[in-house]
């Protein structure tokens, strides 16, 4: 009971705002957070009610376990195709970025970093991964920033 009696007094000695950020910004815990509620009942501090959390999980369709469509012995090339593959609108991941990375030498043996998207979209991945290895997004010599929709 030690405890409740030193955090009963740090909050007596905080000024009504400083006790009200602390109550209210979550950083709190679980042993704390009451004693703080009742010093500020105490001081007649109006506390805000919080409205319950939202317990319903959004409901997320299942396309499948993520299937590899790329390989790289160097991770910046596995971020470029996974970046390609989300301006797509694809849901693509790398795997394995970090320990090729690490240990460059080993890549080889290693398989490299992964690209990966998941099975009902492997089709699409590979057909917009052949579109830019054949330089299908590729920028003209005389290409104006200015003039396309997202330029300035």
């Amino acid at each position: 009971m030690d405890d409740t009696r030193e955090l009963q007094a740090v909050f007596a000695r905080l000024a009504d705002e400083e006790l009200l950020r602390r109550v209210t910004a979550g950083g709190l815990t679980d042993f704390a957070l009451p004693i703080a509620r009742a010093e500020a009942h105490a001081r007649g501090l109006p506390l805000p009610v919080r409205p319950p959390p939202d317990m319903a999980v959004p409901d997320e369709v299942y396309h499948g376990d993520f299937q590899t469509v790329a390989s790289h012995l160097t991770p910046t090339e596995a971020h470029v195709l996974r970046e390609c593959l989300r301006a797509g609108g694809l849901p693509a991941i790398t795997a394995d970025v970090n320990l090729t990375q690490t240990h460059s030498l080993l890549a080889p043996a290693m398989g490299g970093a992964y690209v990966r998207v998941p099975a009902a979209f492997v089709g699409e991945a590979t057909a917009l991964l052949a579109a830019f290895r054949e330089g299908s997004f590729q920028l003209d010599d005389d290409f104006d920033e200015s003039a396309s929709p997202a330029g300035g």
